[in-house]
């Protein structure tokens, strides 16, 4: 037999043990109550109440009582809670990218090399091979991996790096030719 006293009237209510959990209306003011949930096999006297509330440590989480404990740590998934925005941003950023760089451009000659760079405006960089007196090449794991990276070429006429053209395909390969019409 369940025993609770009603919420809202404190008369005591009994039922049979088959309504545990169950809702039930008090029969003096009509309120609904929650019956407790009956008896866990194996387990002492009034444990039941107890064992069926924590049913986070049954799961492997952190109990239900005792100190405060983090069971999870959410950040919002904006790119799949929005992926229509996500289309159009990652559109917008590749053609940025190709408006970007539509005019930059890199020429290797037997004699210099090249730097130009713009589309609407224009700035020219140029190195003799005879001059060069560094190449440097320059990428990231992921550079490596796309076979992607940054050259840097200076002369024995500047001080600092003249030419640094980023994101060229193959940069190792480039490096080669330039050693190649350089005098070492």
């Amino acid at each position: 037999m369940i025993t609770k006293h009603c919420d809202r009237c404190n008369r005591m209510l009994e039922f049979p043990d088959t309504h545990a959990g169950r809702r039930v209306e008090c029969p003096d003011c009509g309120d609904v109550n929650v019956l407790p949930a009956g008896p866990v096999a194996g387990a002492p006297a009034g444990a039941g109440a107890a064992a069926a509330r924590d049913r986070a440590a049954a799961q492997g989480l952190p109990p239900d009582s005792g100190p405060e404990q983090e069971v999870m740590v959410l950040a919002p998934a904006n790119w799949r809670a929005h992926p229509f925005l996500t289309v159009i941003t990652l559109g917008l950023a590749a053609l940025f990218l190709w408006v970007k760089n539509l005019g930059n451009r890199l020429y290797i000659t037997n004699k210099r090399t090249i730097l130009r760079r713009g589309f609407f405006s224009k700035s020219t960089t140029e190195v003799l091979h005879d001059h060069v007196r560094n190449v440097q090449v320059d990428q990231t794991f992921l550079n490596r991996i796309f076979n992607v990276g940054t050259i840097g070429i200076s002369s024995s006429g500047q001080d600092g790096i003249e030419i640094v053209a980023h994101s060229i395909p193959r940069p190792m390969q480039v490096k080669r030719t330039i050693d190649l019409y350089r005098p070492l």
